[in-house]
């Protein structure tokens, strides 16, 4: 019963989109992160956000459920 809860609890926490660090490129559509994720303008939030110009790397906070891209820094300009 106690490796069956478990096994519970940890595919919950491997399902759930916890936090995590992301790197992306800064778009006219938004932040790609990926070939096929362009996040939109609309999910990114941040102080750092009006200055951002088309072809910074930066890197982002995504928020527990992924609703929400914190801006933390531009690696490159």
């Amino acid at each position: 019963m106690i490796n069956e809860i478990k096994t519970i609890v940890q595919n919950y926490l491997n399902n759930a989109k916890l936090c995590a660090l992301q790197v992306g490129a800064v778009t006219a559509d938004g932040i790609k992160v990926s070939d096929k994720l362009i996040i939109p303008n609309e999910l990114i939030v941040g102080n750092l956000k009006a200055t951002l110009v088309t072809g910074q790397q930066v890197r982002l906070l995504r928020d527990h459920g992924g609703q929400k891209f914190y801006i933390l820094e531009v690696i490159n300009q």
